[in-house]
């Protein structure tokens, strides 16, 4: 680590896994020092997610492939808003960080991070993606209005994920000045290699699925749960199957919902749902390279993982208005590598799918679009955004003095 390195500290609770690579491309940038400080070891060991119904850790978080402390030893701790981490003081004092990002402001954590960066004037950069296309109760919203705006005030810089999380920011009255497109991390090392072997991969899963290469295949990722609404897919295929149109879905996942999703799917005569189960995270690319179209129905989806990897890997994209990873700089651009439905619709839903299915040269279209634009995305993720964070601070550094 030499003194003159630009020195980033992140704060987050545990843990993430396709936050993980992007730690990795900082570290490897040049004139950078980036240390990740964790408050539990969630995630890296095992742990019993409610959600999914299982237990779960992962394997891919390379951790050794970049510097790290885990602020309470080997806990694991549940990332709830309790979570704190005392001798985060202790540690910022030591790393001596030219800024530090920190993931919401929720936890006692975050907000110790959060006190040190404003006692040491050091600007502080946030992450978080929220939005406001989910509904939600009035009085909730107001309740948040006059807290948020005061606490947006104090951060200096916001790394954004895409348009609707800009404009939950805007809403709370943060200026685009302060904004860094960041976009969402996935595992680009992981995901380029399953792009180059894009058909072995999709004959790999077609085959083992049985599902013929003219038939139209379209998948949904995500822990099976209420508001994922995965059941809007079997609907899909049984109103796509009434009208003679013949087609499967990939319902990747675990969770509560599952044996009432198999209990519908059984309506179907023609038309197929394949449950797969949790699938590993680095066995979710040959997935993507199975399908024609990737469907997300959900009721709240802040910003979608699964979409920024679909997109990846050339998937056309439809997903219900109530999603955040839809606009005109966002992953899903309308009408150019995807198409956005009413919540519930399913005869609106059925209708744009139908586009897809019977028009090959616009799946094309879509799909190299997709590509295009995720390439340019996390270029920005691993890379651009660092560099725009630190050419903002020095600049700031530099009226400071000037003054």
């Amino acid at each position: 680590m030499s003194n003159n390195n630009f020195r980033v500290a992140i704060i987050v609770s545990h843990p993430i896994q396709h936050f993980c690579p992007q730690y990795i491309s900082f570290t490897k940038m040049k004139d950078v020092d980036v240390k990740l400080f964790f408050a539990s070891m969630l995630g890296y060991k095992k742990y019993v997610d409610k959600n999914f119904g299982q237990e779960i850790s992962w394997n891919n978080l390379r951790l050794e492939e970049f510097d790290h402390k885990f602020l309470n030893g080997e806990q694991v701790l549940p990332s709830t808003k309790e979570l704190d981490a005392p001798s985060i003081t202790e540690e910022l004092d030591s790393f001596n960080p030219d800024a530090i990002i920190t993931y919401g402001h929720f936890q006692k954590v975050q907000r110790r991070a959060h006190k040190w960066a404003k006692a040491n004037h050091v600007p502080i950069v946030y992450i978080t993606d929220s939005e406001n296309r989910q509904r939600r109760k009035w009085y909730k919203l107001l309740a948040k209005f006059f807290l948020l705006r005061q606490y947006y005030n104090k951060v200096n810089y916001f790394f954004t994920v895409g348009d609707a999380n800009e404009a939950y920011f805007k809403l709370y009255g943060v200026p685009e000045k302060k904004f860094i497109r960041m976009h969402y991390p996935i595992d680009v090392d992981v995901y380029a290699d399953a792009f180059q072997n894009k058909a072995a991969l999709r004959s790999k899963i077609r085959g083992q699925y049985g599902i013929p290469e003219n038939d139209f295949a379209i998948a949904v990722v995500g822990k099976l749960v209420t508001w994922k609404n995965q059941e809007h897919l079997i609907d899909l295929l049984i109103d796509l199957e009434s009208k003679g149109h013949k087609a499967h879905a990939f319902i990747l996942g675990s969770g509560k919902t599952l044996e009432g999703l198999k209990q519908k799917a059984e309506q179907l005569k023609v038309n197929k749902v394949h449950f797969t189960g949790f699938v590993d995270p680095l066995e979710l690319p040959a997935y993507y390279a199975a399908i024609d179209a990737y469907v997300h129905p959900a009721s709240i989806e802040p910003h979608s993982l699964a979409i920024s990897e679909a997109i990846y890997m050339g998937c056309p994209v439809i997903l219900s208005s109530t999603c955040g990873s839809y606009g005109d700089t966002d992953d899903v651009q309308i009408n150019k590598n995807g198409f956005v439905y009413n919540f519930g619709n399913i005869a609106e839903l059925s209708e744009k799918v139908v586009k897809l299915l019977n028009d090959q040269q616009l799946r094309q279209q879509f799909s190299d679009h997709s590509r295009k634009i995720s390439l340019k995305f996390q270029q920005r993720a691993h890379k651009e955004s660092m560099l725009d964070l630190i050419n903002k601070v020095n600049k700031a550094k530099r009226r400071s003095v000037s003054v």
